[in-house]
């Protein structure tokens, strides 16, 4: 038997008070509408994302893509699904969920089939006994026989006190949901078209079944900022037991906040106040934080990272950052590479033992094995007069620079070259030099005698 999901995507989320669609808004990294797509994408033979014309279809590649151009409720929203699936026969089995439900399991939706298929239902609904049920639809029986699921906007004060839930999660069989979306009407309080009217049209033409989710959530669905932290904390605590239980080291789990899909190796250990976001990967036994932020960088094996921000960047094996390093996009640190305390690099390449130990800007250089960077050096890769661009500067191989030097790019020191304290470095420097860009130190004897007298006069 076929099985399709319908995702559905299109709502506005008014209560999140935000310019974002809700289902984009971001839980560890990622849109919380892909949680949801994680749970059905496996157990069925096509899946479509029902979305509204604010949201970019660029953003589900891989997935089919419906687009309602109308907020007319969910009900039209799964006419606009089902218009992607119409070659499936009739006997298919239509998986109907939301895209602001990140916390329920493929195992549940798994279980919700089994339940449909095995009580030969025509529509199954999945509930949930809820400990706060207010705003939320609830599922009317009698006795265990189903009569309706209801909008709280829409319910009497007595329905209003049954706490199980409608979570929006749905089996149906194709002919039924087609014959059903066929009689549906938008006279409600919102004017929309319910899809959960159609329980009301097929209750005399198949047999309507509940499962109740066999546990309990603090949310069913993400409707304001305060549900998101919830779902957000949930799914936090789900990534950093999986790494522990992997063999990752996290001191204070509490403190610590890793994207879905950052993958970290054996025996790392993540120190308090450590962010990692984005498509980050860090190899076996490194050390990070505390307090480092990483994004979107691959870390090699033995490396550690204290104080710092490192973005979009590399770093080989065994390096060293921090503390108060700030790593910004499109460097590349080879072997055994120290950035140091009070130090900025960007979109740089450092060589196997290059060493920028403090207070330096180095930012489109090449530095070669070897090199050490002297404090308070800086790169003048900006010269303000072509547009934007940006000079290089290339420091070759065992290369001396001294403290408080000024590399006005471009410019290329040479193999084993040296520059000494203070200098403002203009020119390219030959090999096994030492270039002196300074001017000449003048001793005024007894000026401040003068100076003092003078003032006193």
């Amino acid at each position: 038997m076929k099985k399709v999901a319908i995702v559905l995507a299109a709502g506005i989320g008014k209560r999140m008070y935000s310019q974002t669609p809700k289902v984009l808004h971001r839980i560890c990294g990622r849109e919380m509408v892909f949680y949801a797509i994680d749970t059905v994408k496996n157990i069925s033979d096509k899946v479509v994302v029902v979305i509204s014309k604010n949201i970019s279809e660029d953003i589900f590649k891989g997935l089919e893509v419906a687009v309602q151009e109308s907020p007319l409720g969910t009900g039209d929203s799964i006419k606009a699904g089902l218009s992607k699936i119409y070659e499936f026969p009739y006997d298919t089995l239509v998986i109907v969920s939301t895209g602001d439900n990140p916390l329920i399991k493929e195992g549940e939706i798994k279980s919700l089939l089994e339940f449909h298929l095995r009580n030969k239902n025509g529509v199954t609904v999945l509930s949930a006994n809820a400990f706060e049920p207010a705003g939320l639809g609830r599922v009317i029986r009698k006795g265990k026989r189903f009569i309706k699921v209801v909008e709280e906007r829409d319910a009497t004060p007595t329905e209003k006190l049954v706490r199980e839930i409608n979570t929006g999660i749905y089996i149906f069989n194709k002919e039924f949901l087609e014959e059903g979306l066929s009689k549906i009407s938008n006279k409600n309080a919102q004017g929309e078209y319910y899809l959960t009217d159609v329980f009301e049209a097929l209750k005399e033409k198949t047999k309507i079944g509940v499962m109740v989710l066999p546990r309990k959530l603090p949310i069913y669905g993400v409707n304001n900022r305060k549900e998101l932290s919830i779902a957000t904390s949930l799914i936090q605590n789900e990534i950093i037991e999986n790494l522990m239980i992997k063999g990752i080291t996290i001191i204070n789990p509490q403190s610590v906040s890793i994207d879905y899909g950052v993958e970290i190796g054996i025996d790392t250990i993540i120190y308090p106040g450590t962010i990692i976001q984005g498509k980050t990967r860090i190899e076996s036994g490194c050390e990070i934080g505390p307090f480092a932020r990483i994004i979107d960088s691959t870390l090699g094996s033995g490396t550690k990272v204290q104080f710092s921000v490192i973005i979009n960047s590399v770093t080989g094996v065994n390096c060293s950052v921090g503390p108060f390093a700030y790593i910004r996009s499109g460097n590349v640190l080879d072997k055994s590479v120290k950035i140091g305390t009070f130090v900025e690099v960007k979109n740089s390449k450092f060589n196997e033992n290059a060493k920028v130990p403090h207070l330096s800007y180095i930012g489109d250089a090449t530095l070669g094995k070897n090199v050490n960077i002297g404090a308070g050096t800086i790169t003048c890769n900006f010269s303000g007069l072509e547009g934007n661009k940006k000079n290089p500067t290339h420091i070759e191989d065992d290369v001396f620079i001294g403290s408080n030097t000024t590399l006005v790019a471009p410019v290329t020191i040479k193999k084993r070259a040296y520059t000494a304290a203070g200098s403002v470095i203009t020119e390219n420097v030959p090999e096994d030099s030492l270039a002196i860009g300074r001017a000449k130190q003048v001793n005024k004897t007894e000026w401040v005698k003068r100076r003092k007298s003078s003032n006193d006069k």
